[in-house]
């Protein structure tokens, strides 16, 4: 099977993105430090976004497409640089800047230092980010091996208790998704794959 070029999500998007921009994109995702944040994940998040509304959103599709355009692991400020990066290259692409100001706001929530709210737009975006939580067995114990190589400069222990801080954020939450749709999609699956996490990580939910 032919693997997807940038430009063929051209047709997927709710704006017109030069082919310049998307191949741009598409080599920082490519960046040797990634495992799971690749273009792949891109791809899934449109995916999901597809899974949760028909409604077209330029504003989702920028999110979607930049919220993970820099990447460094243990970094703290990289939705921050890729939501300028996206104004930057929305910018650069002439894009209309009251959009890419909206967009810009959609990539701070997939942080997820805190429960979802606000527009549906950002509910969307949160949702499609986090939708690998809810996927089946082997798609997410792939996620987690990749999850585990971006991080390969801590060791076992530290690795252990970080991540086991950060599934047992998301369980303490009343819903893991934002949307309806997400949470009957992907909500008790999601509970069930982190709660088995935590049993490997040594502690159970």
């Amino acid at each position: 099977m032919t693997a997807p070029r940038p430009a063929d999500l051209a047709a997927r998007l709710s704006f017109d993105a030069p082919a310049s921009m998307l191949e741009r994109l598409a080599a920082r995702y490519a960046e040797p430090q990634r495992h799971y944040h690749t273009w792949a994940h891109v791809l899934a998040c449109f995916d999901a976004r597809d899974s949760l509304t028909r409604a077209s959103s330029p504003e989702v599709d920028l999110a979607l497409l930049f919220h993970d355009a820099v990447y460094v692991p243990l970094a703290r400020d990289n939705e921050d640089k890729s939501a300028d990066l996206l104004v930057e290259e929305g910018r650069r692409a002439w894009l209309d800047d009251a959009m890419l100001l909206r967009a810009r706001e959609l990539v701070a929530v997939t942080k997820h230092d805190a429960e979802p709210a606000g527009s549906e737009e950002a509910c969307i975006v949160v949702d499609a980010d986090l939708s690998i939580l809810g996927a089946d067995g082997p798609a997410f114990a792939t996620y987690e091996r990749d999850v585990r190589s971006e991080y390969a400069m801590v060791d076992d222990a530290a690795y252990a208790a970080g991540r086991r801080a950060v599934l047992q954020g998301f369980l303490a939450r009343p819903t893991i998704y934002a949307t309806r749709r997400g949470q009957q999609l992907w909500e008790a699956s999601a509970r069930a794959n982190m709660a088995a996490s935590l049993v490997r990580l040594g502690q159970g939910a």
